[in-house]
């Protein structure tokens, strides 16, 4: 772009540029458009010019002009269509010089006039043409010559022939000429102007450009949907992609592709976005192809342009393909239903195993226990007492695949109450001391004073936990000591992370052999040992520690793990735990103390109605209370415990789950409704059954049953059932202690 020049005329006109890149083609199009004008302001001009000039002048100037456009018009066409693009721009300057003399005449003769009207018609007439002049043939100085020459000898001339050789001639000269630095201003900016406008355009071509190529590369569809004219435009890629051509798609087609079931969901989404609620739509709808089918697209769209008076009006949108993705999805979600088919036959068969293997299992743990408390040998004390131990650990490994099936399933329930934290860690570290004093190990327990008092949680689940680390630590160690150390650190402040609860911490350490870090990583992991030497040398099935910690999560706490092989470990349970100040009565007997205890009630004469279909499970049951004086009533299923209890009273009911003809859970729904209409007192009902699930739980509460006692039993845990169903007799808890003894 050639620099603005306003020193010298000699500077502005070669400034126009030297000719070498000009279409003579364009041009010559340029002029068969604006002809029409140019004639139009030739009459204009003419008609005005009659206010200066006699009318046969200005007559014979508007003829003449209009027969030279229409004549010079084929001499042009001429040398455009024959000549090479030089010699037809040289065909060109002659001509214009000719239509410029001619053009120009009328502002000659209205200058020569010398009157202000002859003045202001020549100037407005020269004024207009070197801007046109500048603008149409700039790039071409050969032709902008021609142009402005015939122009700049009329401003000269003209005020010569009014005025002659005077400085009003000269002055009025000059300033006809400034219109030609006006005009080459003019120019200037007009050029700058469209040279901005191209950039735009080409810039914004670009990026069309390269937004159809992304689009058309993303396998993308684009659609426009005009409301108001009721139109619908969509690009190949997008009709390609259910079969059809662009052309094939109307407006009324786009809202009957859609799959009939999906309509309802789209026309919420577009309300809720018409509506200012969303700034875009996105829906996945099927759509139907030509051939029938339906394919799952993603649509977007956004409205961009809304009537005045706030009606939707064009919407601009994209839809992807996810037909593969969506049967993706359709195999994924057939894939969960049959895990979680697999995963609820594999509970129900879990419960179920459990079920039978706790029955004769009821039987071994029973009978070996009723026999342990007959007079034996020393050889035959060892041999009931191995088969007490092999029994208890046969009970264990069934308690741990139930739990693990029940957290694996998201079934397991934490069971929260009050509980002596001290109490409770003694209780689990008892069971193991035996064990602990037979390989020579010490034994210890230590209690920090904060961790002193009642807390709420989980007892037999914290029991549980404390009891397998010890177990494991005692496993695991062949020399030296087991320790368990107890302590609590309160809250800051109440209201913090764990709103106020005390944090305690459970500490169980050995000097065993101990695990490196990289066994460590793996060691919580379901039946996972620290290395295969160790499950073939202690046994076990390594689902001790997963559960431990799926426990401690469930409470909200953490159980971590520190060791080095041949160093010993320490595992340590960290749980939130709030402090309770609920008084509670344990089943050693404790009373308050403005309460005076009742006569002791012992097992003497005890009436006790027994609902079992199972022989071995009615001995077992036969063999622990009869010693004591029980007065027991067997029946085999829940239809003769009806009969028997509605003929005859009893102290308490223990009622198996599955039996034949008339299950426990019927037959104890029948007894409550049968004392409810005879105005009865409940009798205490416990479900002695080897159905040891939650759910079971709950189900025997809900038909009615006060206690849940799970099989296998012992004689400790059927008396001590026994005495919890019948807890609210003051005189059985306060004799439970001397009960239990006698039990032995």
């Amino acid at each position: 772009m050639p620099k603005r020049q306003h020193a010298a005329m000699p500077a502005i006109l070669g400034a126009a540029g030297a000719g070498g890149d000009f279409n003579v083609h364009a041009a010559r199009e340029l002029g068969r458009h604006s002809q029409a004008g140019r004639l139009v302001f030739a009459a204009i001009y003419a008609a005005i010019s009659l206010l200066v000039l006699p009318w046969p002048v200005a007559l014979a100037w508007v003829s003449v002009i209009f027969v030279w456009e229409t004549g010079s018009t084929p001499l042009l066409d001429w040398a455009v269509d024959t000549l090479s693009n030089q010699a037809a721009i040289d065909v060109y300057a002659v001509i214009n010089v000719v239509g410029s003399s001619l053009f120009y005449g009328l502002a000659l003769m209205s200058l020569a006039t010398g009157s202000p009207i002859g003045i202001a018609i020549g100037a407005t007439w020269l004024g207009g043409s070197f801007m046109n002049q500048f603008i149409y043939f700039g790039e071409n100085r050969k032709l902008l010559w021609c142009c402005l020459g015939p122009g700049i000898g009329a401003a000269i001339i003209g005020p010569l022939l009014a005025h002659g050789l005077s400085v009003e001639a000269l002055v009025t000269s000059a300033l006809l000429l400034t219109g030609l630095v006006a005009a080459r201003s003019f120019s200037n900016d007009h050029q700058m102007l469209l040279q901005r406008l191209t950039d735009r355009q080409s810039a914004l071509a670009e990026v069309e450009g390269k937004l159809a190529l992304a689009v058309e590369a993303s396998g993308d569809g684009l659609f426009e949907v005009d409301f108001v004219g009721r139109r619908a435009q969509v690009s190949p890629a997008w009709a390609s992609m259910l079969g059809y051509a662009a052309d094939e798609i109307a407006y009324a087609d786009l809202a009957d592709l859609i799959h009939p079931e999906d309509r309802p969901a789209v026309r919420e989404e577009y309300g809720a976005h018409f509506g200012g609620g969303t700034a875009h739509t996105t829906s996945e709808q099927r759509m139907r192809c030509k051939d029938g089918g339906y394919k799952w697209v993603l649509a977007r769209a956004r409205l961009v342009s809304r009537t005045p008076d706030g009606k939707p009006w064009r919407l601009i949108g994209t839809t992807i393909d996810i037909s593969q993705r969506k049967a993706l999805e359709h195999q994924l979600e057939a894939a969960r239903d049959v895990a979680e088919q697999a995963n609820q036959a594999k509970s129900a068969f879990v419960a179920n195993m459990s079920h039978e293997i706790r029955t004769p299992l009821n039987g071994v743990i029973g009978i070996a226990g009723a026999l342990a408390r007959t007079p034996l040998t020393c050889a035959q004390r060892e041999m009931v007492d191995l088969v007490q131990s092999s029994a208890q650990i046969l009970e264990r490994l069934l308690s741990d695949i139930l739990d693990q099936s029940k957290l694996e399933s998201g079934a397991f329930e934490l069971q929260g109450g009050a509980f002596d934290l001290r109490q409770s860690v003694e209780a689990a570290g008892e069971l193991l001391r035996s064990g602990a004093e037979e390989k020579g190990l010490g034994f210890h327990i230590a209690y920090a004073p904060a961790a002193d008092g009642m807390f709420e949680g989980d007892a037999v689940r914290l029991r549980q936990i404390v009891a397998n680390l010890a177990s494991n630590a005692i496993k695991f160690t062949e020399t030296g000591e087991v320790r368990i150390t107890v302590d609590a650190c309160e809250a800051e402040t109440q209201g913090g992370p764990q709103n106020g609860a005390t944090t305690v911490t459970i500490a169980v350490s050995d000097t065993g052999i101990g695990f490196d870090a990289a066994a460590g990583e793996r060691l919580f992991g379901r039946f996972v040992q620290a290395d295969g030497s160790i499950s073939r040398r202690f046994g076990g099935t390594g689902l001790g520690l997963a559960i431990s910690r799926a426990l401690a999560e469930l409470m909200g706490g953490t159980l971590t793990a520190q060791s080095q092989p041949g160093a010993g470990s320490i595992f340590s349970l960290q749980l939130p735990l709030r402090r309770s100040t609920a008084q509670y009565r344990a089943l050693a007997g404790e009373v308050a103390e403005n309460e005076a205890p009742e006569a002791s009630v012992g097992f003497e004469g005890l009436r006790v109605l027994l609902a079992e279909d199972h022989p071995t499970n009615q001995r077992v049951v036969q063999l622990i209370l009869g010693p004591l004086g029980v007065d027991l009533t067997i029946v085999g299923d829940g239809r003769e415990a009806i009969s028997a209890f509605r003929q005859d009273r009893f102290d308490i009911v223990l009622m198996d789950m599955q039996m034949p003809l008339v299950d426990g859970l019927a037959a104890t729904r029948e007894i409550r409704r049968w004392e409810a209409e005879a105005g009865l007192a409940a009798t205490p009902i416990a479900m002695l059954t080897a159905n040891a699930m939650d759910a079971h739980r709950a189900m025997a509460a809900a038909a009615g049953a006060d206690h849940h006692i799970a099989k296998p039993i012992t004689p400790q845990s059927l008396l001590l059932g026994i005495l919890t169903t019948l807890s609210t007799d003051r005189g059985v808890v306060a004799e439970a202690p001397s009960l239990l003894a006698a039990a032995g």
